[in-house]
């Protein structure tokens, strides 16, 4: 796969999860949590602390999208980063669901899956 084809994927999930996190804020909260932990003040705390992550992953897309036209080199290097960025997700994801009471969404674990393995193939074959 090309380089500009994964980093327009990726950069544009980003953004597509952000928009995501910011409007499905309160849902999200509400599924990952045990109902006995709900309570009016915890919703409203996770819902607005959903809004920063939105916006953290739609400049994150941003930012990969900026880089869709760089030197076949640093294309390789941004996807590497990006894999190794979504190791540390998938590992914080996983350590979350199997050490608290956290209930991590398993497609999105399976999501970040995918993309880092994704950003560590094509930052090894791509040759464009």
């Amino acid at each position: 796969m090309k380089t500009k084809t994964t980093i327009t994927l990726i950069g544009v999930l980003n953004i597509l999860q952000g928009i995501g996190f910011i409007i499905g804020g309160r849902t999200l909260t509400e599924q990952s949590f045990p109902s006995e932990m709900l309570t009016p003040g915890a919703v409203e705390v996770g819902t607005a602390m959903h809004w920063p992550l939105g916006v953290a992953c739609i400049v994150i897309g941003i930012i990969l999208l900026s880089t869709r036209d760089l030197p076949l080199v640093n294309a390789k290097k941004v996807l590497l980063y990006t894999g190794i960025a979504y190791t540390f997700f998938l590992i914080n994801g996983l350590t979350q669901h199997f050490t608290s009471p956290v209930n991590v969404p398993m497609p999105a674990l399976g999501l970040i899956t995918v993309l880092a393995v994704l950003a560590f193939y094509t930052s090894r074959t791509a040759k464009s």
